[in-house]
């Protein structure tokens, strides 16, 4: 009888350890560790005003938790600072420098909440604004992020961020007027600090 109980304990033992489930939770605890980042983008928007995609490339920065910067090189220089609930871009030829409050515009503040939030793995921020679909595990997720306000819904259908780790790879949205961007997304640095 102890011989038996003996070799029915031995399966038990020989199964490794079960892993805890990665999911959304893992993905934005992974997220908010990251304290700061820079990378290389860039963006191809396709818009119903233009005869062929616009294509962009510059440099972005993070630095944990509500501060990111957006440089545009080419096609035309820009500027794009999100402070806080602040934003100031400085754009065009001229360089006019334009400095309002995220909750002005439905779009820009929308795409910043939902990227800064992401950025920063705040989930329950995210949630506030988002409905949020997670699918993929460690080496791929996405996230599908689609507006609960309406009227925020009126500028934008989704957004949909992908990456590996706690890493951004790409961000792609879509308006309601039929506009579409992706950003594809190189970090500079080895390891976020």
């Amino acid at each position: 009888m102890v011989l038996a109980a003996g070799w029915l304990a031995i399966p038990a033992l020989a199964q490794p350890a079960m892993q805890p489930a990665w999911g959304l939770p893992q993905l934005m605890a992974g997220l908010a560790r990251v304290k700061s980042a820079s990378a290389q983008f860039t963006e191809h928007k396709t818009m119903a005003v233009l005869n062929a995609p616009l294509v962009a490339t510059g440099t972005l920065d993070y630095a944990a938790p509500d501060w990111m910067q957006k440089i545009t090189v080419a096609p035309v220089p820009e500027r794009f600072v999100l402070s806080g609930q602040q934003i100031t871009m400085t754009d065009g030829q001229d360089q006019q420098t334009h400095v309002f409050s995220v909750r002005q515009d439905a779009l820009i503040g929308g795409l910043t909440e939902g990227i800064l939030d992401t950025l920063a793995g705040d989930l329950t921020a995210l949630t506030r604004v988002y409905d949020v679909q997670f699918s993929g595990g460690p080496a791929s997720w996405q996230l599908v992020l689609q507006p609960r306000d309406p009227a925020m819904r009126r500028v934008i259908s989704w957004m949909c961020i992908r990456g590996s780790q706690n890493r951004i790879g790409s961000i792609a949205t879509q308006s309601a007027n039929g506009d579409h961007s992706e950003m594809s997304i190189a970090e500079t640095v080895d390891d976020a600090r």
